[in-house]
């Protein structure tokens, strides 16, 4: 159970609404440090604590007392906590007890000064310190994790001023090699460049540049600030040469439908509300009913990668589905939320994964994918990429042409034939021939028939049956 879906226990009435069970009901203090209350069917409610131990990977759990929030019988979760608190300080609990750490993403470098001077973790203590107040707080926990996974331990005791492009080139390779590290888990062994196939090498490369990214900036605002006197620290830093892969994983309609209908009723819900928005799951989650204008033809989505919030205009199904949504609840209730009156917390994951398979989709297509169904239809049926770009909250179209430029090509030939005015007069079988902007008798024109979710354009001058081959017909 996520941290986010772990019950109230500090009042009676969302204690009371627990189903009983000899099993205990857990909140973290601290990991390996838990508070939790036992709804025993036949002995009634008691306060718990428990502490992991440190070689075992088990728990030493104690019955602290019962609950009573008139602290008559018993003691409310207040007195509780101080007393699972003096427990866990105990010389006997302490000692098999594996050391806390806190809830939550780490929110400091993980430095120590070591070294006389002005140090790359010095530089990098100050930027965390400027991005804590000036980025999002998902975009600043990021750029932490980057900063303390790999530019610390590899960097962090070199002074800026011994910086060279030569260092610089033995720290890429370095982070090129380094596999990625999720959460909490062991770092895994380095892998050789000559070892990684493209795709790896790819994301590889693009981790790289976005933590030169953060370094380059860190240096410039020491220097800035007068740390250094020289530029050549963050001049000397020059990203990789790499480029974005077209997104080529995205749904059909009629695969659209097939997922919903192989979907749990509640994820039906939220995988419909993707594709009616091309919002984020975290976006969705924390939507309100409020949120859905009640005199507009939209929703508002609030901030959560960037500062900026966005309006999303629906299509009438679209506006149709949210509204229905909206029934019966208050303006502060969420619109999506899991059977189980919980929020969605990366808790689709695993039942994503189920109705992929076994509506017989591409295994690697993710919830996120459709966030680019949604971009990838809208511009396939020629929309503006401004607008486009509008609807997914980016602050410009550079991302929306550079991921689903490719996509377009329909609709440019479309244009083209439309608004180019003959030069030489008709073309055998293009009609009268006028050539006029906005006609339909342009040279060469004919209608255009996309089949499948590859645009047809990208197989202009192949014969009939090649177009059959690779559309798999």
């Amino acid at each position: 159970m996520g941290i986010a879906n772990r019950p109230t226990l500090t009042n009676r009435e969302s204690i009371e609404a627990l189903r009983p069970r000899t099993a205990p009901y857990w909140n973290i203090i601290e990991y390996c440090r838990h508070i939790g209350v036992q709804r025993h069917p036949r002995l009634g409610d008691f306060w718990v604590a428990r502490v992991r131990k440190a070689y075992a990977g088990q728990y030493r759990q104690r019955r602290l007392a019962p609950v009573d929030f008139t602290n008559v019988d018993g003691i409310d979760y207040q007195r509780a906590l101080v007393m699972a608190l003096e427990w866990f300080a105990l010389p006997e609990t302490s000692f098999i007890a594996s050391a806390p750490y806190p809830v939550g993403p780490r929110r400091t470098v993980r430095y120590e000064k070591k070294v006389e001077g002005f140090t790359v973790g010095d530089a990098m203590c100050d930027y965390v310190d400027w991005k804590r107040i000036a980025a999002a707080k998902t975009h600043f926990e990021t750029t932490l994790s980057l900063v303390n996974y790999h530019i610390i331990p590899r960097l962090g005791d070199t002074l800026v001023s011994d910086l060279t492009a030569r260092l610089m080139t033995d720290f890429m390779i370095e982070v090129l090699e380094t596999p990625p590290k999720y959460g909490n888990q062991q770092p895994r062994p380095r892998v050789r460049l000559d070892d990684l196939d493209g795709e790896a090498l790819r994301k590889r490369k693009k981790t790289v540049n976005t933590i030169l990214s953060i370094l380059r900036c860190a240096l410039q605002m020491a220097w800035e600030n007068g740390e250094v006197e020289s530029e050549r620290a963050w001049r000397c830093i020059r990203r990789l040469p790499h480029k974005d892969t077209p997104r080529d994983i995205f749904l059909t309609r009629d695969q659209c439908r097939s997922l919903i209908s192989h979907c749990r009723d509640d994820l039906a819900e939220i995988v419909r509300g993707a594709l009616y928005t091309g919002c984020r799951v975290a976006e969705l989650s924390d939507m309100r009913v409020s949120d859905v204008e009640p005199g507009m033809r939209g929703v508002y989505v609030a901030p959560c990668k960037s500062y900026r919030g966005r309006y999303v205009h629906l299509p009438d199904e679209g506006l149709a589905f949210f509204r229905a949504q909206c029934v019966g609840k208050a303006s502060g209730d969420r619109v999506f939320l899991m059977r189980s009156g919980r929020p969605w917390r990366g808790n689709h994951k695993l039942l994503f994964r189920q109705a992929v398979s076994n509506a017989g989709l591409p295994e690697r297509f993710v919830y996120h994918g459709l966030r680019h169904t949604y971009a990838s239809q809208l511009v396939q049926a020629a929309t503006p990429l401004a607008i486009v770009a509008r609807q997914k909250g980016h602050s410009n179209t550079d991302t929306v042409s550079r991921t689903y430029g490719h996509l377009s090509c329909d609709a440019i030939e479309r244009e083209i034939r439309v608004r180019f005015e003959a030069i030489e007069g008709p073309v055998a079988g293009s009609g009268d021939g006028k050539g006029k902007p906005g006609s339909s008798n342009m040279p060469g024109a004919y209608p255009i028939a996309t089949r499948g979710s590859w645009p047809l354009a990208n197989h202009a001058g192949a014969t009939g049956s090649l177009i059959a081959k690779l559309y798999g017909r």
